[in-house]
């Protein structure tokens, strides 16, 4: 028992360090899709916010990625990927949170 507890602490290990590496590919479509489904605004400026949040995420990440730290990264990426849905709002939101480092993406 104690064997299966360290391969898998091993394993969470390597997980988040491979998740530090480069930045995640997220489906936007679909989670704009899935997150604005039953709404009123489930079409036209709903949908076209969230796709516009999710792209402008995105890139404030790519160029930013290299500025935050693994354990950061590791912890984001499994905090904006549960319960299947998966949104770089909430990546770039955790790991400015987790770092104190602040950005205004509508200043851009």
């Amino acid at each position: 028992m104690r064997t299966f507890i360290f391969a898998l602490a091993a394993i969470v290990l390597i997980n988040q360090a491979e998740a530090g590496e480069k930045l995640p590919t997220f489906d936007i479509g679909r989670n704009c899709h899935e997150e604005t489904a039953g709404s009123d605004t489930g079409t036209g400026n709903g949908l076209g916010s969230c796709t516009k949040d999710e792209t402008d995420a995105k890139n404030e990440l790519e160029k930013r990625w290299s500025q935050f730290g693994g354990s950061e990264k590791g912890f984001c990426v499994g905090e904006s990927t549960t319960g299947g849905e998966q949104s770089y709002v909430e990546l770039l939101t955790c790991l400015e949170m987790s770092t104190g480092q602040l950005s205004n993406m509508d200043d851009q």
